[in-house]
């Protein structure tokens, strides 16, 4: 395994899970709900941000 079953459930499932616990429990603070996109944003680039070498 090179990674590229890891990559695609960090960027598909991980923030499905994270989006659902913080509406359940954070529904109450619109800047946590905001917070967790940001979060997402840069980590999504972080991932992007890599090279590929074969």
């Amino acid at each position: 395994m090179d990674g590229r079953i890891l990559t695609a459930l960090l960027t598909i499932v991980l923030p499905a899970i994270l989006i659902g616990v913080t509406i359940e429990y954070f529904s109450s603070n619109p800047l946590a709900i905001l917070g967790l996109f940001v979060v997402i944003i840069g980590g999504t680039f972080w991932l992007l941000s890599y090279t590929d070498s074969f």
